[in-house]
């Protein structure tokens, strides 16, 4: 009887169940090769991948940063429009004769900066932006200066101009501004107008922003009193920090900057109406300082005259029409005046 062995199975283990899908692995030359090539595929691709993503964000930089350099000089549009943006007065017609651009120039050749200085030239631009808008347009975009004195001077020619000055102390020769709102704007004495170093400006003044302050005061809180106000004169500004003001009433005002401008109004204000109950007949009013602030306002009245009675009176001379370039009178007290003080 012959005995077959019997040969026990074994219990299935972790190996078993897990799918064995992996490639074998090659052997041969050729196969050594083919994974060889399609490493190398795979790397070159990824390399390609982040070339585009670097080359894309540069692109994109360039694009942001300056468009004229991504696009062929010789390619672009001729400039057809010029868009003006402005806060002031300056239109079109202004812009195109200050930057003077030849009839077909194209776009992309244009200098921005150049034309901006061009217009920065003129002392009523503060501030300029100039840019292209494809396909064919420039935009311009002024933040302009506002008057808020006028003055006489000579221009480089040795011309009598117009001349305004800005809350910054800015002189230029004004634009397009309604006759109508220059006809507000007080007359600036008491000042040198000196040429800057390129010949084509002048030097900015001191002390405009406190006569800038001063005048939007008193528009706001006095308007009859600010119509009035012929000529302000820095002739006291330097030394002693006051302003002198010139009216049809009162041949000057002293205004102080070490206190409230709205104060010192409400006592004008005060005064010339007291004074004005007095009738016609009251004697004109030489000075008024306000400028000594508290309540005794030093007032100086011009002297009443005294003919001999078998003379014949006089007519009072009519007044002399305002000098822009003329300073007040100072504030001292002169000869054939009388001075007196306005309690408040």
């Amino acid at each position: 009887m012959n005995h077959v062995p019997i040969i026990p199975q074994t219990a299935p283990t972790w190996r078993d169940s897990v799918a064995q899908d992996a490639p074998p692995r090659p052997r041969g030359r050729t196969g050594r090769t083919r994974l060889a090539l399609d490493t190398l595929r795979h790397w070159l691709g990824l390399v390609a991948l982040a070339a585009s993503l670097v080359f894309g964000y540069m692109g994109w930089r360039a694009w942001r940063e300056n468009p004229a350099a991504l696009a062929a000089p010789a390619s672009g549009e001729p400039v057809r429009e010029i868009v003006v943006r402005s806060d002031g007065v300056l239109d079109r017609a202004w812009v195109e004769t200050a930057l003077d651009i030849a009839p077909g120039s194209p776009l992309m050749q244009l200098d921005l900066p150049a034309l901006r200085e061009r217009l920065l030239r003129h002392g009523q631009v503060a501030n300029a932006v100039v840019a292209r808008r494809l396909p064919d347009a420039l935009v311009v975009t002024l933040e302009e200066r506002s008057p808020v004195l006028r003055l006489r001077g000579l221009d480089a020619q040795g011309a009598e101009e117009m001349l305004y000055v800005a809350r910054d102390g800015s002189v230029f020769p004004g634009s397009n501004y309604d006759e109508q709102l220059i006809a507000t704007l007080p007359w600036l004495a008491g000042v040198n107008l000196l040429r800057d170093r390129a010949g084509t400006g002048f030097v900015k003044l001191d002390g405009m922003e406190a006569v800038a302050d001063l005048l939007s005061t008193v528009r706001s809180s006095a308007p009859a009193i600010a119509r009035d106000f012929q000529v302000v004169s820095l002739a006291r500004f330097a030394a002693d920090g006051v302003l002198l003001v010139r009216t049809p009433e009162v041949a000057e005002i002293a205004f102080g900057t070490g206190e409230g401008y709205r104060l010192q109004i409400a006592r004008l204000d005060y005064i010339l109406d007291e004074l004005r109950a007095r009738g016609p007949d009251a004697a004109r009013i030489r000075s008024i300082n306000l400028a000594v602030g508290g309540r005794q306002i030093p007032v100086a009245f011009e002297a009443p005259e005294n003919p001999a009675p078998s003379a014949p009176r006089r007519a009072a001379p009519a007044a002399p029409a305002p000098q822009p370039v003329r300073e007040p009178a100072p504030s001292a007290t002169p000869a054939g005046q009388v001075p007196v003080f306005f309690r408040i």
